[in-house]
């Protein structure tokens, strides 16, 4: 488990399949959040998939708790290249944890592990453009905004910009030091 100042980060379990599962129910956010079509799946296709799934380092998944133990949502990083020492991030939380701060800390602790413990030297945030609130969380972690693709992602009947970040591993370790991140 990876302990920030407001969440956790931990194994997905089978517990929390259901109360993520809201997550897909939820078809703008899920639109937005892959780049492939949303499609609906029930409990037991979730269950089915997670019960057949292998480990794979390239793409580690997380359950995002409280200190309190109260499950968020999801994160991961993903796309791992070993090679180049790259990879992305992405966040995912439930409806009723949404605005409370607790992204920040999520996307830190996803950091940590991508950088401390994986010894990654980029990692990328890519969200669409109109998601202020995941912007806003990039930001207070110290990605930097790389750039714009225009009209890149086909999200519930049309083109959104996407917004794209980075952040080097030296950059991170430079914020911890100064702003004790």
């Amino acid at each position: 488990m990876l302990r920030g100042d407001r969440v956790l980060l931990r194994a997905i379990t089978k517990e929390d399949l259901v109360p993520l599962h809201r997550l897909n129910d939820d078809v703008e956010t899920a639109a937005g959040a892959t780049t492939t079509p949303w499609v609906p799946e029930t409990i037991d296709q979730v269950i089915a998939h997670y019960e057949g799934r292998k480990p794979d380092p390239a793409n580690v998944d997380f359950a995002i708790q409280s200190l309190s133990g109260d499950l968020l949502g999801s994160g991961n990083v993903w796309g791992i290249d070993t090679l180049n020492r790259n990879g992305h991030l992405g966040i995912s939380l439930l409806p009723e944890a949404r605005g409370h701060g607790y992204a920040p800390d999520a996307l830190r602790l996803l950091c940590d592990y991508a950088f401390r413990i994986r010894g990654l030297n980029r990692l990328g945030l890519e969200t669409l453009a109109t998601n202020s609130a995941m912007i806003a969380a990039a930001e207070k972690t110290g990605f930097r905004r790389e750039g714009t693709l225009r009209k890149h992602a086909w999200v519930a009947g049309s083109f959104v910009d996407e917004a794209l970040f980075g952040l080097l591993a030296s950059e991170f370790n430079d914020l911890r030091t100064t702003k004790d991140l």
